[in-house]
C-alpha cells in the first residue's frame, strides 16, 4: 500500500525537524565544549593569580611594617588596610559589573533556533 501524500508530508516535515535539532545539538555541544575550555583555562590563571598576588601584598605589608616599626607601625597597619580594603571593594563592585553585563551563552545556536522559529512563522503565514 503506498503512503498517502499526508503521511509523506509528515514523514518528510519530521525527518527535516530531526535533522535541525542534529544539527543544533551538534553546535550546541561544539559551543559548550569551547565556553567550558575557556572557563577552565581562565579559572586556573585566576587561581594563580590571586594565589601569588596574595603572597606579594603579604610580603610587602610585612616589609613596609618592618621598615616603619619603630616610628609609625600604627599609621602604616592602617593605611595598608585601607589601601586593601578599598581595592578589595573596588574589585567586587567590577565583578558584580562584569556578571551582570555578561555575554550571553550560546549565540551561534540561539541564533539559529530563532531563525528557524522566523522560518516557520513565515511558512505559516503562506500557507
Amino acid at each position: 500500500m503506498p503512503p498517502t501524500p499526508l503521511l509523506a508530508s509528515v514523514q518528510r516535515i519530521l525527518a527535516q525537524v530531526a535533522g535541525l535539532l542534529g544539527t543544533h545539538l551538534e553546535l550546541f555541544g561544539l559551543e559548550l565544549q569551547d565556553a567550558l575550555q575557556r572557563f577552565a583555562v581562565n579559572f586556573i590563571l585566576g587561581v594563580l593569580s590571586v594565589v601569588l598576588g596574595g603572597l606579594c601584598l603579604a610580603l610587602a605589608a610585612v616589609l613596609l611594617l618592618i621598615v616603619f616599626w619603630d616610628s609609625h607601625r600604627i599609621a602604616v597597619a592602617l593605611g595598608l588596610m585601607l589601601v586593601y580594603g578599598g581595592a578589595a571593594i573596588g574589585f567586587a563592585a567590577y565583578l558584580r559589573h562584569r556578571l551582570k553585563h555578561a555575554a550571553d551563552l550560546f549565540p551561534a545556536t540561539c541564533g539559529e533556533l530563532a531563525r528557524d522559529r522566523k522560518a516557520l512563522l513565515h511558512a505559516e503565514d503562506e500557507a
